[in-house]
């Protein structure tokens, strides 16, 4: 009977181990409310794509405007918007801009070639009956000529492809920069933390750059799901301080 002392000791620890402890449980996570002094906010899109006139419940649902920049010489053809659709989009406050006459690299234009590409374009804008300011480079291709060109043909400001975000005021109207290109696996947390990340970093000018709105169709394509996701937020959050703009709007020319 020396050991039953230890016996009992051993008893006891099996005993212990099989009961569970009670765990604690973890705590609801909290979202920290967002707030925004320094960044602007602008969607844009590239083409005129038929697929773009989608985005528009989204938009006005949310209380957000955007720019278009429409390649001209593709309007009502298959595959791209109509004037018609551009008229309800400019008729809700969207911006329209141009993006030449045929979507040519402006870099590999010149002379008469170049100054169509451009101010056909948006002599054909006008026509339709839109005030045209906000050009956008296609490829974001472009040299000092043919910057001087699109000065040169009425607009008071042309965006990138790069190099974003932004600075509020920009140092170069004629040379906007933007986010990357939004592509087939950009998601939504991507796109809300370019917006985050430059409050954080002081504030600035976040310019979006979308092509096609679809399921799969393309490789710069946003899924109509993530944009609407998006787009959701970006209305609440301008409840917070974010400002949501078209770029004639940011630069006070709409």
């Amino acid at each position: 009977m020396k050991n039953f002392p230890k016996i009992l000791l051993l008893l006891l620890i099996v005993l212990y181990g099989c009961v569970s402890t009670p765990v604690a449980p973890k705590p609801e996570p909290t979202s920290e409310k967002l707030v925004f002094k320094n960044t602007t906010v602008s969607l844009t899109f590239d083409d005129g794509d038929a697929d773009n006139f989608s985005v528009r419940s989204a938009l006005t649902e949310n209380g957000l405007h955007a720019t278009f920049y429409v390649v001209s010489g593709f309007t009502n053809t298959n595959g791209y918007m109509t004037d018609e659709q551009l008229r309800d989009l400019y008729n809700d406050g969207n911006e329209i801009g141009g993006h030449t006459l045929s979507h040519v690299k402006l870099s590999d234009v010149r002379g008469e070639e170049l100054k169509r590409e451009i101010c056909q374009d948006r002599s054909n804008l006008v026509a339709y009956g839109f005030e045209v300011t906000s050009f956008a480079y296609p490829f974001g291709h472009y040299d000092n000529e043919a910057k001087q060109v699109v000065m040169d043909c009425g607009y008071d400001n042309a965006r990138g492809v790069s190099d974003g975000p932004e600075t509020l005021p920009p140092t170069d109207e004629y040379g906007l920069r933007a986010m990357p290109y939004i592509v087939s696996n950009t998601r939504f947390p991507k796109m809300m933390r370019y917006v985050t990340q430059t409050e954080d970093g002081g504030g600035g000018w976040v310019i979006f750059v979308f092509h096609h709105v679809c399921d799969g169709c393309d490789q710069y394509a946003i899924k109509p799901s993530v944009f609407a996701q998006f787009a959701q937020w970006l209305g609440e959050q301008q409840s917070n301080g974010l400002v949501v703009e078209t770029v004639g709007e940011v630069l006070g020319e709409k």
